[in-house]
């Protein structure tokens, strides 16, 4: 197996928008100076008002955070200013000694690596948690969706054609899939010297 040469958001510790919302809420009536503080994998993160956005300092770093608002229905939507591309971000991801966005820690997902294979099994696992939730009978992709119930307050059209078109996805998967067990039966065949015994 190849080393891995890429970062991913899942390495570095983050703070999304529920994090912002008790941020302030806690540092609204505080008093001048009032510091928060919590504990991440990176260190410890402390945070703290200052004029008219807020600080954070991690490992004797400290990062201006500003934020900023768009419009979003009825209502107004949250967002940090990233401290050095200033963009506007759901999530800041909290090193050793900086704070920064997923773009400028250079960071990415892990779908972003994934195989066709590896696309085709989170799309399929995808519907089946649409349909019936995620437990550990949908996610097993061994299971028939056959087997499966309409759930409850689910119309009967809207049922088949989800099941249908899931179905669909499900062939095509398993006929993508055909060449590596062709693959691994075939190196259990050189080795053992013997066909493989079909399932019964």
């Amino acid at each position: 197996m190849r080393d891995r040469t890429r970062s991913y958001t899942t390495d570095l510790p983050r703070i999304g928008l529920p994090f912002l919302a008790n941020m302030r809420s806690r540092l609204a009536d505080a008093e001048q100076g009032t510091q928060l503080y919590t504990q991440t994998e990176s260190g410890t993160l402390y945070t703290f008002r200052q004029a008219d956005s807020y600080a954070m300092t991690i490992n004797g770093v400290t990062r201006v955070i500003r934020t900023t608002t768009t419009q979003a229905g009825y209502g107004v939507r949250e967002w940090y200013v990233c401290p050095h591309c200033v963009k506007r971000v759901a999530k800041l991801y909290i090193g050793k000694k900086d704070i920064g966005c997923r773009a400028c820690w250079k960071l990415h997902y892990k779908s972003q690596s994934a195989d066709k294979l590896d696309r085709m099994r989170m799309k399929i696992r995808q519907q089946r948690y649409a349909i019936w939730g995620n437990n550990d009978l949908t996610n097993n992709l061994f299971n028939d969706i056959r087997m499966f119930p309409k759930p409850k307050g689910m119309r009967w059209a809207t049922f088949d054609r989800k099941r249908a078109e899931l179905s669909a996805m499900e062939m095509a998967y398993w006929q993508a899939f055909s060449p590596v067990v062709d693959r691994i039966t075939g190196v259990i065949e050189r080795k053992t010297g013997k066909q493989p015994e079909a399932l019964a």
